[in-house]
């Protein structure tokens, strides 16, 4: 009898290759399930179609690379290899054995940093053995404290956004209240001289007039009226054509004592109605500037005038000094007047700002001269600030305007500015831009620079700074603070684009430094910012230009 088994024998089946599972969504769903599983994922995940277009990646890839993930969606994966062969190599290997795993290579970041990663890279397969596209999986192989500082500098940059956030909101609400004040004001000051000249020529139209001299003071004052009329609608036109980008200037050689012989004449009479002692300090010399003849006047006589409305007893006083190793003429108006108060000085070149902004003030006025004068002495490549010890104590209100050149500048075609952007200097050596609209100063911290390792290239106006750091990317940036401004520029003033490279996500991490000769007006301006990059003040040492680099470019 043979040994018998209660259970049966299963016959062993032939071994036959699994289907490949494919799951097949619409475009949305599959789009929604891929962040889904994407953002499961501390690493950089992408995915890539079968021309080797970027179609989905997490928000991870930011750390590695830089740049938000909607930038990177339809962009070529090459782009962001810096080893083309290396690429080549491990895509070869990924042909052949269909993965690759944890694979070292580098990739490039937005501002050219070379990033040590590792790739695990799968391609996709459709059920008919088509090539579908790829997933690659990315994880930084940077040091933790490099990660550490990278993810230190991004928070620092919210919190950069979210300060200008909250004071661009408080900006807001400030500019509502002063529109709101500007408009009552206004009204006021139309009415005042329109009522004056109706009144005035209704007198001398009725017979009301004793004599003829009186009659002829009634037109007097009607003119004088109509003058102011006349002086507020210009103002308002010019605020309008500056907010429209639509000012220009026509930048030439200026003669000073030309301009003060006119402003002069044109003021005398106001000063000598109010018994003021109106001054020109004498030039010595011929003194010539690049600006616009007529804006400058205005300028001029708008701060006299202000000047002499504001100062009811006393002198109004006008000088000029040159600063040739800083490149600019100094001018002051200086007042024995009514002072200000010092924390309503910086917002005096606002626009509708007035000391005193109540409908009953005692002096008259829009609070737009000091904001048309600060735009065209901006215009033409100069700073502009006040000073006063405080009510009652007089104010003394400052303006550069550059000195004349004999070397032409680079800024007015578009094929001139290109010449700024090409570089120049020893090979493979850090790259600085140099914002500067001197050419002599151009010249001589490009020399300096490039006996120094450096590499240079320079723009002459705040908007195409902007865009030379957008292009070039350079090491590092140098801004003077007084620049020229073309029609329908955005930027005026050197402070305008660096605050502008802090808040573009292509040039914010971009170190810079500023290179004036304003310190005065630099401080002033200072009240209203946030934060600011190391100055140097012209005229400047070799040496002190090559360390301030240096050690900017090292921090």
């Amino acid at each position: 009898m043979g040994r018998t088994d209660g259970t049966a024998a299963t016959p062993e089946l032939p071994k036959t290759e699994a289907a490949p599972v494919c799951f097949c969504f619409p475009g949305e769903v599959a789009q929604s399930f891929l962040e889904t599983l994407g953002n499961l994922s501390l690493r950089c995940v992408g995915v890539t179609d079968h021309t080797g277009i970027i179609r989905f990646t997490n928000p991870a890839s930011n750390l590695i690379f830089g740049v938000d993930t909607t930038e990177l969606v339809g962009r070529h994966f090459r782009e962001f290899y810096a080893d083309p062969r290396a690429l080549d190599r491990m895509l070869a290997e990924c042909r052949a054995k269909g993965r690759v795993e944890n694979w070292p290579i580098m990739v490039r970041s937005r501002n050219g940093e070379m990033v040590p990663v590792e790739i695990t890279l799968v391609r996709v397969f459709s059920p008919a053995k088509q090539i579908m596209g790829s997933v690659a999986v990315i994880q930084d192989k940077r040091a933790p404290e490099e990660l550490v500082r990278r993810l230190q500098r991004q928070e620092l940059t919210l919190m950069r956004l979210n300060r200008s956030l909250e004071h661009a909101n408080l900006e807001l609400d400030r500019a509502n209240r002063l529109k709101s004040e500007f408009l009552a004001n206004t009204s006021h000051e139309l009415r005042t001289p329109l009522n004056a000249i109706m009144g005035y020529l209704r007198l001398v139209i009725n017979g009301i007039c004793d004599n003829p001299e009186e009659e002829r003071e009634f037109l007097q004052n009607a003119l004088d009226s109509a003058r102011s009329l006349l002086n507020l609608i210009n103002d308002l036109l010019d605020s309008a054509r500056i907010e429209a980008g639509q000012m220009e200037v026509q930048l030439g050689e200026v003669n000073v004592l030309q301009v003060f012989e006119a402003v002069r004449k044109l003021t005398e009479i106001q000063a000598a109605q109010k018994n003021l002692k109106l001054s020109f300090k004498p030039i010595q010399g011929e003194m010539l500037v690049r600006g616009d003849p007529g804006k400058f006047q205005q300028i001029l006589v708008n701060l006299v005038a202000n000047a002499i409305k504001f100062t009811p007893q006393g002198e109004v006083q006008v000088k000029a000094r040159a600063y040739p190793a800083k490149g600019h003429v100094r001018f002051e108006v200086r007042d024995t007047g009514i002072g200000i108060a010092p924390g309503a000085k910086q917002d005096l070149f606002k626009k509708f700002v007035q000391g005193d902004g109540s409908s009953t003030r005692q002096y008259g006025g829009t609070g737009l001269g000091l904001a048309i004068c600060k735009n065209l002495v901006e215009f033409m490549g100069g700073q502009i600030w006040l000073a006063s010890p405080g009510p009652g104590r007089g104010t003394k209100v400052f303006f550069t305007l550059p000195l004349v050149s004999r070397q032409p500048l680079y800024w007015r075609r578009a094929e001139d500015r290109e010449k700024g952007f090409q570089i120049t200097g020893p090979d493979r050596g850090p790259l600085v831009l140099l914002v500067e609209d001197e050419p002599k100063i151009i010249q001589v911290m490009a020399q300096i620079l490039h006996k120094g390792g450096y590499r240079t290239a320079f723009a002459v106006t705040a908007d195409d700074g902007l865009e030379g750091a957008r292009r070039l990317r350079p090491a590092l940036i140098t801004i003077d603070m007084g620049l020229p401004v073309r029609p329908q520029a955005r930027l005026h003033s050197g402070l305008d684009l660096y605050q502008a490279l802090r808040e573009d996500r292509d040039t914010d991490t971009i170190p810079a430094v500023l290179v004036t000769g304003h310190e005065v007006a630099l401080s002033q301006d200072q009240e209203g910012l946030q934060e600011l990059p190391p100055t140097l003040n012209k005229p400047f040492r070799a040496r002190e230009l090559l360390d301030t680099v240096a050690a900017r470019l090292k921090k």
